[in-house]
């Protein structure tokens, strides 16, 4: 559970701040993705809980949004978060397809 608790504490914030940054830009196919993922992260009660969120911000680059310069940072440091977790929670490092 601490593990759970650490990435909602790592990765909540930025999360908020893009969420808000995506509904003030009128995105909001993208701030529902978010969204979604935010709440998953929220309920999330163990570690594998936490590893379909981590597998949603992961492949949320893969759907081809477009952001804006500020959103587009925010997602970058949401993603680099999520890696180095997945990289803690796993000892190795991370392997991009």
């Amino acid at each position: 559970m601490q593990k759970v608790t650490a990435a909602r504490n790592l990765i909540s914030p930025l999360l908020d701040a893009l969420i808000q940054q995506l509904e003030s830009e009128g995105q909001l196919t993208h701030r529902a993705h978010f969204k979604r993922i935010q709440l998953r992260l929220s309920a999330a009660s163990n570690e594998l809980d936490l590893t379909f969120s981590m597998y949603d911000l992961s492949s949320s680059q893969a759907i081809g949004f477009q952001f804006s310069t500020t959103a587009e940072a925010l997602v970058s440091t949401i993603q680099l978060r999520a890696d180095q977790l997945v990289a803690s929670m796993t000892n190795t490092g991370v392997v991009r397809h």
